[in-house]
């Protein structure tokens, strides 16, 4: 039943497992505020910030469905591992975006909103974020059993026949048990340890996944029957044809549509620019010590972010030489194409080897989930339902919000159950993942930019932006609830999922800029002037309160406008850019 795991390599899985969790329940002493449940209490460093963000955003499912990319687009893939390297780097060395977010003090990105705009585009960028993040993280326990299934051998069907009589009592689908086990698994510690939980983890997820995919990378490029580079460029060159290798190429050959597109790369360049408003990403920014450190953090996980994409494509691409020269290609075709990689390695790695990499590719699948269930949890209490009971007059205490946003784990755990045993994916998965993300970034990236750095913007604008920007991804995914063959035909036809995802950003900034114009800012309105994104060094600081007077602010407080506040020779905190390490909590003005 289980012919390619050895007792070692089980041994090994079992470790990880046993010693992940015991680190996160070890986590609850830590955890003393919603500040620390949340964001680690703002004390995460900036090469423990690049471990926990790596580790979150490399996860199983990462690697699942770039491999899957590159098994069904050959080299023409790296494309998108160069966009998300070179965008990481570029919001890393000049600050775009995160470092105002730090220093704004704002536990999530829509309470920013609350402090730039109003409650009520906090409370709609709360439910977009909440909507677009729980329909992302819906298909995480799909993919990741399928990995586990696959690289394990396991069956397809669990018979349970009675010992006595030999009647069969029930049979049960394998993937919808390994579904039900991880899902237990990540719950466990993530609803008692918060973000320390996470960041802690993460870093041992890190470690652990590193020499995963160190030895999986030797063992695919190595082996004898892909044929080392100049087999798999041969395979490439088969089957793919010019699109293979060219990502701007898109052609027919035969019933199939090969190839990328212009039109797919430039969504991809405005979907990774944007992603550092991804509230997984925005956590972390509002979880490092100082504005700094953030940026140092984003631009070092630029490389990371590089590497995340294209060495699960390499395998992908190894994957297709493989089944290419041994036979077996035609298994996985269309729906199938995601269990090409896990396939590949389970024939090719040896004992031992495949156990270290199942517990990386384990710890990668646990680093994402924690996040993503701590995120989404995050986002609806401090941006939804905090607000809303602001306005029946009950102010939640910290530990009234705690104790939701664990409630909020387990229902949102169990929605993502249910949504990956029954959705089918139109297309490949990083196409739906891309999408169910743009009906978020779209609008965010122009409500955060615009709110930085351009003074004119509106309540009005916000609005337009946010909602403008989440239509045609929200229409993308109802028409695939509704008909998901239709919408896969749509996809090989005309590129459906690269057209709809690109017309968010420029509905997005449309909204904006024609709200903000036909609907000006009112006098009482927040504002922050627009300043470049670098400052002179020798800009005056303002002074930096210490942590406990911070903790009397409440979350929902709105920050008084500028006529309120110190003289013009300070600058706004809300939108300068600059920073200095000493910068550890954002100035407000009371």
């Amino acid at each position: 039943m289980l012919a390619s795991f050895s007792w070692l390599d089980w041994t090994i899985v079992l470790t990880y497992i046993v010693a992940a969790s015991v680190i996160g329940l070890l986590c609850r002493r830590y955890i003393r505020s919603l500040a620390d449940f949340v964001v680690a209490g703002r004390g995460v460093s900036a090469f423990l910030g690049v471990a926990t963000l790596s580790g979150t955003e490399i996860g199983l499912v990462t690697v699942m469905y770039f491999a899957e990319f590159g098994f069904t687009k050959g080299f023409s893939a790296l494309s998108v591992a160069v966009l998300a390297g070179v965008s990481m780097l570029f919001v890393g060395l000049t600050g775009f975006m995160i470092a105002g977010l730090r220093r704004s003090g704002a536990m999530t990105l829509a309470e920013y909103y609350q402090m730039r705009y109003t409650p009520g585009v906090r409370l709609l960028g709360g439910i977009i974020i909440a909507v677009a993040g729980i329909l992302n993280m819906g298909i995480f326990l799909r993919v990741g059993a399928l990995f586990l299934q696959k690289i394990s051998a396991m069956p397809e069907i669990i018979n349970l026949v009675d010992p006595i009589s030999g009647d069969l009592i029930a049979s049960l689908p394998v993937l919808n048990l390994i579904m039900t086990a991880l899902l237990m698994l990540v719950l466990a510690y993530t609803f008692v340890g918060g973000m320390v939980s996470v960041v802690i983890t993460d870093y041992l997820q890190f470690v652990v996944l590193s020499a995963g995919i160190a030895l999986g990378t030797f063992y695919a490029l190595t082996n004898h029957t892909v044929g080392g580079f100049e087999g798999i460029v041969q395979a490439v060159s088969d089957r793919l044809g010019a699109s293979g290798f060219n990502p701007f190429v898109r052609e027919t050959s035969g019933d199939a549509v090969l190839g990328l597109g212009i039109v797919f790369l430039i969504w991809q360049a405005m979907h990774w620019l944007g992603t550092s408003n991804w509230q997984t990403y925005a956590l972390r920014t509002t979880s490092v010590t100082s504005p700094g450190v953030a940026r140092q953090m984003f631009a070092f996980t630029g490389l990371a972010f590089f590497g995340r994409a294209a060495i699960p494509m390499l395998w992908g691409v190894a994957a297709l030489a493989y089944f290419t020269h041994a036979g077996g290609l035609e298994s996985f075709e269309g729906s199938k194409s995601l269990a090409a990689m896990p396939a590949f390695l389970a024939e090719i790695l040896p004992w031992g080897a495949l156990g270290l990499l199942t517990a990386g590719m384990l710890a990668a699948f646990m680093s994402t989930h924690d996040s993503y269930l701590l995120a989404w949890s995050a986002v609806i209490c401090q941006d939804i339902i905090a607000p809303v009971a602001r306005m029946f007059g009950r102010d939640l205490s910290d530990r009234t919000r705690m104790v939701v946003t664990r409630i909020l784990i387990l229902v949102i755990g169990v929605f993502v159950l249910y949504w990956g045993l029954w959705y089918e994916v139109p297309g490949t998965v990083w196409g739906y993942l891309a999408m169910t993300g743009t009906m978020y970034i779209a609008g965010a990236m122009m409500v955060l930019s615009f709110g930085l750095y351009w003074r004119r913007a509106s309540v009005a604008g916000a609005y337009g932006a946010l909602i403008l920007g989440c239509i045609p991804g929200l229409v993308y995914i109802v028409a695939s609830v509704i008909s998901s063959k239709a919408v896969g035909q749509a996809n090989d036809g005309w590129n459906a999922v690269a057209w709809a995802g690109l017309t968010g950003y420029p509905l997005a900034l449309a909204g904006m800029i024609a709200g903000s114009l036909i609907w000006p800012r009112r006098d009482d309105e927040p504002v922050a002037p627009a300043v470049p994104m670098e400052m002179p060094p020798q800009t005056p600081q303002p002074r930096v309160p210490d942590a406990e007077s911070l903790q009397a602010i409440p979350l929902e407080s709105t920050p008084t406008t500028q006529s309120d506040s110190p003289p013009p020779a300070e600058p706004d905190v809300l939108t300068r850019d600059t920073d200095t390490d000493a910068e550890q909590e954002p100035h407000r003005d009371n």
